[in-house]
């Protein structure tokens, strides 16, 4: 079974990819190995792909934080007018 990602692990292994990725490309330079530049390049899209998860999910868990608090003021509200 996969493990999922929170949005704090995926930005933490994004810039990890990152890291990764720009000093492959650099080594690839300097070496003159394309190749390694180009895979470089790729890990820096992957990268970007996963700080792209991390704040999606990051900005989904707020909007579940908001609604649990909205509902939660409601359930009050609701009770208070009972009384």
């Amino acid at each position: 079974m996969q493990e999922e990602k929170t949005g704090r692990k995926a930005g933490a292994e994004g810039v990890v990819e990152d890291l990764k990725g720009r000093a492959k490309e650099a080594v690839g330079a300097v070496v003159n190995n394309d190749e390694l530049q180009k895979e470089g390049e790729a890990q820096q899209r992957k990268a970007q792909s996963q700080r792209e998860v991390a704040e999606k999910e990051m900005a989904a868990e707020k909007a579940r934080v908001e609604a649990r608090a909205h509902e939660a003021e409601q359930r009050v509200h609701q009770s208070q007018q009972r009384q």
